[in-house]
């Protein structure tokens, strides 16, 4: 085997995606048990394109304000139920994603495009700020200014991006996006699509770590194993660095530790040196870098 092959893991999702949220911590373990062996690509999927597809057309005949406040409600309760996969917490105070005149989770899909095009290197991370913006703090995320206050707090340039974001770039990407999951069948969001050496296999819906290594073993003929991570301040540092804003629910599964306790533990060090904050939110708490 080529020391060098690595597995690519595309995920067809939405920014405003509650279940790929949820599914942070089972990243953090792939990214810390399959070190330097798979190669992370998101691909959007426009989960919301119109809103009122997805209202009740009865309510319709209401009002269309009536409509979406009986979906709101019935969304809030959706993203709720999905805070059982892994305990990521889920905050739906008072969800304002879409109005009457924001109806879609386009603009969404278009900035971590643009994003892309800006500053490729910030893309993963501005997508779980997004996330964060969207499923945590509960911003009405659908809209210019709310996105670029998370396209700044990522560090990426607010011109760069807007440029992208309005010259007609970002979108020929997020297009590019559409037809490529169009293409391979996508029924489903998430949906995961694996590579290696030329064979590929595509799955929809949620799967777990234990889901995604049978994937890895399967597909690369045993090729890919998995390797227990060392625990060690250091190594706790490094995933921090690498994801700057970060649950405790993603360190202990990436470490395979007891619980949030022991995180808080480990990760003490770093609080002494001011090197980290703790970020309380709704029902949580977040780790965030200085």
């Amino acid at each position: 085997m080529n020391s060098q092959q690595t597995l690519t893991l595309t995920t067809f999702t939405d920014p405003m995606m509650g279940l790929s949220y949820e599914s942070e911590p089972f990243f953090r373990k792939l990214e810390t048990h399959f070190p330097g062996k798979i190669t992370y690509r998101y691909v959007m999927s426009g989960l919301v394109r119109n809103v009122y597809d997805f209202v009740d057309q009865e309510d319709l005949t209401v009002s269309k304000e009536y409509a979406l406040e009986k979906y709101r409600l019935k969304l809030a309760e959706i993203y709720k139920s999905e805070e059982d996969i892994t305990g990521m917490p889920i905050n739906m105070t008072d969800l304002q994603l879409f109005t009457t005149e924001y109806t879609s989770s386009i603009p969404l899909n278009l900035a971590y495009k643009a994003v892309q095009l800006a500053d490729s290197s910030k893309a993963d991370h501005f997508l779980y700020n997004i996330r964060f913006a969207t499923i945590v703090e509960c911003r009405p995320t659908t809209r210019l200014e709310e996105i670029l206050a998370v396209v700044k707090d990522s560090g990426v340039s607010a011109d760069k991006f807007l440029k992208h974001y309005q010259d007609g770039s970002a979108l020929a990407a997020m297009n590019d996006d559409f037809m490529l999951r169009q293409s391979l069948g996508v029924r489903g969001l998430p949906a995961y699509l694996f590579e290696y050496n030329g064979k590929r296999a595509l799955v929809n819906g949620v799967i777990g770590y234990e889901q995604f290594r049978t994937m890895i073993k399967k597909l690369s003929g045993g090729e890919l194993t998995e390797k227990q991570p060392e625990i060690s301040t250091e190594s706790i540092r490094q995933l921090i660095s690498q994801h700057p804003l970060i649950s405790p629910v993603e360190i202990k599964e990436a470490f395979n530790l007891d619980s949030e306790q022991e995180v808080l533990e480990r990760i003490r060090p770093f609080l002494l040196t001011k090197e980290i904050l703790i970020k309380q939110v709704h029902r949580g708490w977040f780790i965030q870098k200085q």
